[in-house]
């Protein structure tokens, strides 16, 4: 308990200000007084599930007056209790150590080294890139999700909140699509001295494309809930949060955002047969959100055009990219150092003959990014653990009651894989959901035995009595 005090007060202390000794044993005291209970009281799927609720504000705790990231406590905390009961208790599920979790360890000491080494392991940016982006958070939730959500009854809540979150964030987009300002809870998110992308769907995040990607996830979860809520009310709920995501996400106003999504449904329902024979009325559908939208909010259509013509976000891209390149031609091996590449990169801009001179601070392409901060071995490391952790649970064949978190998996990681390569991605919650799905579908397919795909234990499925969230 005191080490998941000590995680809680380390979470927290970044956004602490004027942190000193004393701030920091208070909030491990506090953290370990919150963990014991925790422990005893709550269980961590409501934990975690909640952390993950808060992440959409990660970032912005200030704007609403909270100078504690709630959301790292939660996170932090639902690690520490579902370690600490892996541990301590025989009734609840073992945490199994992989392969693939020591190359996650391999590659954080790489990463932490480099940033020692350049400088920018105490920097505010790059140490949070290296919680959220490469990433500490996102390796922890994968391992700690199959004890976490070990059974259809955890999952489900999952599923509801995600799904809750997804009315919530599709209604927050539509608002601001339409003007409705003093409909737009919190308020910071109209502010358009904060964040970017103002007069577009940026939600919570302020930021266009990471509140498309979070909208997409909530849509697979709404999704994955439709396919076994039986009451009426519920899935015609599900429905609507589908509906209004993807119209968010065309709110979005983001190229990226729009790409993920349909590769990411397409590669998902192309992965199972009995879903190939709807990929017609799945196009048809969305076209018909698409042109409704279009036609009844006003303005959407002339802000639409405008962004599908902008080309200074491509000529961005395309000379950080270039730059990105050229440095790891100059430095292939080790790279220039974790957070360098806004400094680094600046004598590797060249003029190119069919666009304008642009720079950015961070390179806009994730791939590409590890490559000239890490170097290739770095970036080896990075794309090993992705095939390990999310392409191979994704190809293999599953049970029955984790199929559907088998395709949404698909779904999601397509979506952010197209967007991590068009974007710095530094924000937490779409980070996390993606490694939280894996490590969900990957713990589960790890209990089957390699010759008959048996399971090693029965996946019980819980009442949802008492669960608000487990919707039947």
């Amino acid at each position: 308990m005191v080490l998941a005090g000590a995680a809680i007060g380390l979470a927290a202390a970044p956004h602490v200000h004027r942190l000193d000794p004393f701030a920091v044993v208070a909030l491990a005291m506090a953290g370990t007084v919150c963990a014991a209970a925790c422990l005893l009281v709550v269980e961590p799927v409501w934990i975690l599930t909640i952390g993950m609720l808060l992440s959409v504000f990660s970032g912005n705790w200030g704007n609403l007056g909270v100078h504690v990231p709630l959301d790292r406590v939660a996170i932090f905390g639902g690690i520490a209790v579902t370690v600490l009961r892996s541990l301590l208790s025989e009734d609840t599920p073992r945490l199994e150590v992989r392969r693939v979790h020591w190359l996650m360890v391999l590659l954080i000491l790489y990463a932490v080294g480099s940033a020692a080494w350049s400088g920018t392991l105490t920097t505010h940016g790059p140490l949070f890139a290296l919680l959220d982006r490469l990433g500490v958070v996102p390796f922890l939730l994968f391992l700690v999700a199959p004890a976490a959500f070990p059974t259809e009854r955890e999952r489900r809540i999952l599923v509801g909140a995600l799904t809750l979150l997804g009315a919530y964030l599709g209604l927050i987009t539509l608002f601001e699509a339409v003007g409705a300002k003093g409909l737009v809870v919190p308020h910071y998110i109209t502010n358009p001295a904060l964040g970017i992308h103002a007069g577009r769907g940026r939600g919570p995040f302020l930021e266009a494309g990471a509140n498309g990607l979070a909208m997409f996830a909530c849509l697979v979860a709404a999704a994955i809930g439709l396919s076994w809520w039986r009451d009426r009310r519920v899935r015609a709920g599900a429905i609507a949060v589908i509906i209004l995501c993807t119209a968010g996400m065309l709110y979005t106003l983001t190229r990226q955002v729009w790409a993920g999504g349909a590769a990411g449904i397409l590669v998902a329902m192309l992965a199972d047969r009995r879903l190939r024979v709807w990929i017609p009325f799945t196009a048809a559908a969305g076209a018909i959100v698409v042109a409704l939208s279009l036609a009844f909010i006003p303005g959407l259509s002339s802000n639409v055009d405008q962004r599908t013509t902008d080309q200074s976000p491509l000529w961005d891209r395309l000379n950080s990219d270039a730059a990105a390149l050229r440095m790891v031609e100059a430095r292939p091996a080790l790279g220039f150092g974790w957070g360098m590449f806004g400094q680094a990169s600046v004598p590797y801009y060249r003029l190119a003959k069919s666009y304008p001179l642009t720079s950015v601070t961070d390179a806009h392409n994730v791939p590409l990014s590890n490559a000239a901060e890490l170097g290739l071995l770095g970036l080896a490391l990075w794309i090993a653990i992705l095939l390990a952790a999310i392409v191979r649970p994704s190809v293999r064949r599953a049970p029955p009651e984790i199929e559907l978190y088998r395709l949404g998996l698909i779904a999601i990681a397509t979506a952010w894989f197209v967007q991590a390569n068009f974007t710095p991605f530094d924000y937490a919650f779409d980070n996390y959901v993606v490694w939280l799905f894996a490590g969900i579908v990957a713990g589960a397919l790890a209990t089957i035995r390699p010759r008959d795909g048996a399971l090693n234990h029965a996946s019980t499925t819980g009442s949802p009595a008492g669960a608000a969230l487990a919707i039947r």
